[in-house]
């Protein structure tokens, strides 16, 4: 990376009420009023996947990510215990193009979790079986390289030609968290005519949240001129090996702990390396509400293994003449050249670039593609990044080169 200088209770009580005898020996049924249950799901708020493919309630502080995948939909929710963002459930669903009859429902399931973790992460299965509504539960324990041994419920599911992959983690739950998932878990729905591109299904293993190994730096809330509110920062990946699919999220509190507004992306690099760290900047479009008066971020990501063969990392690129000035209309601007000095082909190849202030804050952040759709090996380029609006004073700034290994390399 380059650095430059700048100058749930349930109610049960039944309630009786007895009318009282009526004239000349006359009486009256007893009026009965039984108190309705409070719906275990009372509370939550529901969740719909940008392509309308499966809806749920979910806890009003569960953090929904949405993942890439290539075959299907793919969200994991976060739940925050101890301070610690896990992932409690993800939701995978995959139009497979043919209806799922028993066959392919059973040759789907096998796909999704054979015997032995596809993911090659140490599986231990304990009980596979069918449910009354046609579904199948695999439970098991998956240790993860981080995070160790996890309790794991997995609910497959067949509708039309949809296959859907719930993966639970039950780590820990007490009663009370129990309650919540089954809950959660029984508001799960598809639309079976939703437009999905038809994929395969394969494992999705390895989703479960690397909050706890991800950390942030940096970090700082300011509302531009034009009223957007941003919360800038770096995230910092402390493991010994690389992450992909880094989702963050902003959340903005009232006084009383109320959620307010939500806000989420994906780090804009693609796969972050071991001990690495990349800016983001989160933008809250329709500014701070006024009520807001604390803000969280959570941060999830997972091993890098769909990603990692197409990425070409900051390992492969140079960067030369880059310099900080500002244009004639007061804007900062960083610019250079960079060359591809690796082995490949190089496609989709952007600049990040984080500036700081003195005080150790990222001030901003922004990704910009270069003007060339590809480079050949030693081939070389400019690249021009312009800061409209900045969080505070520009001391220095980071800046790394990435991009995507091109067709047939």
């Amino acid at each position: 990376m380059a650095r430059g200088r700048i100058g749930i209770a349930l109610l049960l009580v039944g309630l009786i009420a007895l009318a009282g005898c009526g004239t000349g020996g006359d009486s009256q049924e007893p009026v009965i009023r039984v108190a309705t249950q409070i719906p275990p799901d009372a509370d939550f708020i529901t969740y719909r996947d940008p392509n309308g493919v499966f809806s749920l309630r979910m806890p009003p502080d569960w953090i929904a990510g949405e993942l890439p995948d290539a075959n299907g939909v793919r969200v994991q929710f976060t739940d925050v215990d101890g301070g610690q963002a896990v992932t409690r459930l993800s939701v995978y669903v995959v139009n497979t193009g043919a209806p799922m009859t028993p066959e392919a429902f059973a040759e789907a399931v096998n796909t999704y979790q054979p015997p032995a973790d596809l993911a090659q992460y140490e599986w231990t299965e304990v009980e596979r079986a069918d449910m009354p509504d046609g579904s199948r539960r695999i439970t098991g324990v998956r240790t993860y390289p981080l995070l160790g041994p996890r309790s794991m419920n997995i609910y497959l599911e067949g509708d039309g030609s949809l296959f859907s992959a719930l993966e639970v983690d039950l780590t820990g739950a007490n009663d009370d968290l129990l309650s919540t998932l089954s809950a959660v878990i029984n508001t799960f729905r598809v639309d079976p005519q939703a437009e999905l591109a038809v994929g395969a299904v394969q494992q999705a293993a390895g989703v479960t949240s690397y909050s706890g190994v991800i950390r942030f730096n940096g970090y700082l809330a300011w509302t531009d001129p034009s009223g957007v509110f941003h919360i800038t920062g770096e995230a910092i990946n402390t493991t010994q090996q690389p992450l992909e699919a880094v989702r963050l999220s902003g959340v903005l509190y009232d006084a009383q702990g109320r959620r307010l507004v939500e806000q989420s992306d994906i780090l804009s690099v693609d796969v972050l390396g071991a001990g690495e760290g990349a800016p983001f900047d989160l933008r809250f479009e329709g500014g701070k509400p006024p009520a807001a008066v604390r803000y969280e971020l959570n941060v999830a990501g997972r091993d890098a293994e769909f990603t990692l063969a197409d990425f070409y990392g900051p390992g492969n690129f140079t960067v030369a003449n880059d310099e900080a000035i500002y244009n004639d209309r007061g804007n900062l601007v960083i610019r250079g050249e960079l060359a591809n000095t690796g082995p490949s082909l190089a496609t989709a190849v952007r600049v990040v670039v984080g500036i700081w202030d003195d005080q150790g804050h990222v001030v901003a952040a922004q990704t910009v593609f270069v003007n060339d759709q590809e480079l050949v090996p030693q081939e070389a380029t400019g690249f021009e990044v312009t800061f409209y609006d900045l969080g505070g004073p520009a001391l220095n700034y980071t800046l790394s080169v990435v991009g995507s290994v091109g067709e047939g390399e």
